[in-house]
């Protein structure tokens, strides 16, 4: 029987990634990618997310090298995020969960509403 050692690598990621939104974060980023998005806009698209909440998450993805920060300079002066090449290497992680959820669990939701 497998260890607990054995998964470190699942474990250290799902220690990361399976706080509250930070994978949708990481979802908006990546499809927004190139582009990058304003904080405001990141708010919007995950419904009006705490302010407090959302800056925590891009701090902590920020620390450990999966988004960046990017002060610019043009008026109105503003801060986007966008994503590193580690987060960038999530994406094909993140598409994968979506297609999942979409196959698996938009069906058992839709029918626990009837």
């Amino acid at each position: 029987m497998a260890n607990r050692e054995e998964f470190c690598p699942i474990v250290a990621a799902t220690d990361l990634l399976g706080q509250k939104w930070t994978l949708l974060i990481v979802h908006f980023l990546h499809t927004a990618h190139p582009q990058r998005l304003r904080f405001c806009e990141l708010q919007a698209q995950l419904g009006g997310l705490n302010p407090a909440t959302l800056t925590q998450r891009l701090k902590l993805l920020e620390s450990e090298g999966l988004v960046e920060r990017l002060e610019v300079n043009s008026l109105p002066l503003h801060v986007e995020y966008g994503l590193t090449r580690k987060g960038s290497d999530l994406g094909p992680v993140v598409e994968g969960l979506n297609n999942w959820g979409n196959k698996w669990l938009s069906s058992a939701k839709s029918r626990g509403k009837r």
